[in-house]
């Protein structure tokens, strides 16, 4: 388990900017966690031998699915919502109700959900990635990022607490990764996002004002965007699903600026 502490249901304030009313989570899991019967079918493969990426696939799925029905009744919301499930031509996934928004990502063992319930509806997006080998980090920049952006990712005194190519890398993928999810646009339009590390700030034309948090410490790497005016004068609760209860982390991310 990562380090943390139990914590209740209760959900953290998040500060004047946002209403009083509005919710926002984000959990994640191993996707081995335990769920109940009932869940257990759920996006199951219809294949007779499917093959391990297949399954580790639709663990996640099944797995998130539950977290998003946990957080449903943690906010006394309709779970019947959740047995209609849509999904946009770019696979965006959605329900038919204008306060709530989500976003999931899965990868290697894990899955995390980001959930938000507003008095308007905006948006979010979220990305983790599980490195289950090393990439050829400079060639994939070399592919989408600017020179500038390489070059602060290549000077170390910039966000010196990514000490290695691997945090910096990820950092600089997960942001694009996060923004274009919220709007269901996809991988193809990793260059035409602008990011600078020294200004902690990127710009993209696929979404609205906002800001975005960037995670290191966990067993993956994560970054969540949410629709935002101004700046949030407390952070959500990032937390852990695990034996039946939301674990509280406390690492502190590193936030950018969106737009």
């Amino acid at each position: 388990m990562i380090t943390s502490m139990i914590v209740s249901v209760r959900p953290k304030s998040i500060g004047k900017i946002m209403n009083k009313t509005d919710r926002l989570d984000i959990v994640f899991a191993h996707h081995n966690e335990i769920v109940p019967d009932e869940f257990l079918n759920y996006a199951k493969p219809i294949q007779s031998n499917p093959s391990e990426k297949l399954i580790k696939k639709w663990k996640s799925r099944r797995v998130a699915h539950f977290i998003l029905y946990q957080l449903f009744e943690k906010y006394q919301l309709d779970t019947k919502l959740l047995d209609q499930i849509y999904r946009t031509s770019s696979d965006r996934p959605y329900i038919l109700h204008p306060q709530i928004d989500f976003n999931i990502s899965h990868s290697g063992d894990w899955v995390a959900v980001i959930f938000r319930y507003a008095t308007q509806q905006k948006v979010v997006g979220i990305d983790i990635e599980h490195p289950q080998k090393i990439r050829r980090y400079n060639e994939l920049l070399n592919y989408y990022a600017s020179a500038q952006e390489i070059d602060e990712i290549n000077t170390s005194t910039i966000l010196p607490q990514l000490t290695n190519l691997t945090d910096r890398f990820y950092l600089s993928w997960c942001l694009r990764e996060a923004i274009l999810k919220s709007q269901g646009v996809g991988i193809v339009k990793l260059s035409e996002v602008k990011h600078s590390l020294s200004e902690q700030k990127i710009i993209s034309k696929y979404c609205p004002q906002g800001q975005l948090f960037f995670y290191h410490q966990l067993p993956f790497y994560l970054a969540y965007f949410i629709e935002q005016e101004g700046t949030m004068l407390s952070l959500p609760n990032v937390t852990q699903w695990q034996n039946g209860q939301f674990h509280s982390t406390t690492f502190s991310p590193i936030i950018y600026q969106v737009n």
